[in-house]
């Protein structure tokens, strides 16, 4: 009897030493995740990383002119997903192929790459009167600028006056490299003839 309990000794032994190391094993997972989950998980970042007051922003084109500009009483950066939103925008958009233009709004929203400006509230739109052209006002509560493009758009209802000539209608999309405006739905106009003519 004692030669094999002297045989299974360094069995037990083992068997022993196993079982220990597992707890350990064990013990040590358990205080690790035990102060991984005290530490506070790193919470994305949401509010705006920085503002810039009473800005101008000038986009150049290759030849060295001004594209467009865009000036502003604040603006604020979102580090989530790198946009910028405007107080009170002004935007002056150039062009070869056009009289410039000039937009307004309450707000802006500017994708991370600057190819959307997203205005907002009290849209207005005014293309001077130049020699063959009569002065055009839009205004809409929300017009998306795509100033790469040279297009203005909206699904909102819009009000156009072209010299002295008035047009409603929902859905604008304005090609300025085309020179089309094109009103989409529910479209009523009053036309009065240019005084010159």
């Amino acid at each position: 009897m004692s030669d094999v309990m002297h045989r299974r000794t360094p069995a037990l032994l083992l068997l022993a030493a196993g079982t220990l190391l597992a707890a350990g094993t064990f013990w040590l997972l358990e205080v690790t995740r035990r102060s991984v989950d005290d530490v506070p998980q790193q919470v994305a970042r949401t509010e705006p990383d920085y503002y810039v007051e009473n800005f101008r922003y000038v986009k150049v084109e290759s030849q060295g002119k001004p594209e467009y500009v865009i000036e502003g009483k604040r603006m604020l950066h979102h580090p989530v997903d790198n946009s910028s939103t405007v107080e009170l925008p002004l935007l002056y958009s150039y062009s070869p192929t056009r009289s410039p233009m000039t937009l307004r709004s309450e707000t802006a929203k500017i994708n991370s790459d600057q190819t959307e400006i997203h205005l907002h509230d009290k849209v207005h739109l005014e293309r001077p009167q130049t020699s063959g052209e009569e002065t055009l006002v839009m205004d809409s509560d929300y017009m998306l600028v795509l100033p790469d493009q040279d297009i203005v758009k909206t699904d909102h209802p819009v009000e156009m006056k072209l010299g002295r000539s008035t047009l409603n209608g929902t859905g604008m999309l304005a090609d300025s490299s085309k020179q089309q405006v094109t009103l989409q739905s529910k479209v009523t106009a009053t036309y009065i003839q240019p005084k010159n003519r």
